[in-house]
């Protein structure tokens, strides 16, 4: 599957970038109000869509279903989703619509921006090796290279997320590679994560019986002044085949 990346953006609304990336556009004029009515709407949109899911008893069978549920996504490594996000940095917010691919070892992260303010394009680079194997895009074509998405985005944009978490936690699955502590659901899914000083709230899935089957569909992050609020809107290439079960059975 190939990416189509919008390059073509106008002058800025609303700040993305704490470092001032869009310092040489000159606002629009009128549009500071209008924009941030539009960013209290776009996080009162994700509150709302944010509600908890409402607690079932938590029984042997739902620890069977988590070890089900682990085994059968532990291979899960070839998917494309669609989001929403609000990030919340000390006082400031700010949103993206997200577009992720990851196949195998190699992934496309794109960030935009609304309004038009551009599109962030964080992707692996086998070209460098591993001095840098990780390449930032700006909306202007700058690019930037380092060892990590979460260095290069701390480097540029002067916040970073955890993107090497990210890719487990969004299918509801923790970092392999690092100590956990976990409550679970009545149907053995997560209700919560925390690892590597961040918690994960899971506050809603998609239904069984969708394409997704199953995997997380909002989620809420948090490590010290930073936060994160997902919503999913797709997942895309998660095909179930013929002989498999569900992956959550309904218990009696």
């Amino acid at each position: 599957m190939v990416f189509t990346v919008r390059h073509d953006y106008y002058a800025p609304m609303c700040a993305f970038s704490k470092k001032q990336i869009y310092s040489s556009y000159t606002p629009l004029p009128g549009k500071a109000g209008f924009c941030r009515v539009l960013v209290f709407l776009w996080v009162l949109l994700l509150l709302g869509a944010c509600a908890s899911l409402p607690d079932t008893p938590v029984t042997e069978e739902s620890y069977v279903a988590w070890d089900k549920y682990q085994a059968q996504l532990s291979d899960f490594d070839s998917w494309e989703i669609h989001a929403r996000s609000a990030i919340f940095v000390n006082d400031e917010v700010y949103q993206a619509g997200i577009n992720w691919q990851r196949e195998q070892n190699r992934f496309i992260l794109v960030l935009e921006a609304p309004l038009g303010q551009g599109v962030f394009r964080v992707e692996s680079n086998p070209a460098n090796g591993s001095s840098a194997p990780v390449m930032l895009t700006l909306p202007d074509g700058q690019k930037y290279f380092n060892e990590s998405a979460e260095a290069l985005l701390l480097e540029v944009l002067g916040w970073s997320i955890p993107v090497s978490g990210l890719e487990w936690w969004i299918k509801g699955l923790p970092l392999e590679s690092a100590d956990y502590s976990f409550d679970l659901r009545g149907d053995g899914r997560l209700k919560s994560l925390r690892q590597n000083d961040w918690k994960i709230n899971y506050l809603d899935y998609f239904d069984r019986q969708s394409p997704a089957q199953g995997l997380p569909r909002k989620m809420y992050l948090k490590h010290q002044d930073l936060a994160l609020k997902i919503v999913i809107e797709r997942w895309h290439q998660y095909e179930t085949p013929v002989d498999q079960p569900v992956l959550f059975p309904e218990f009696d």
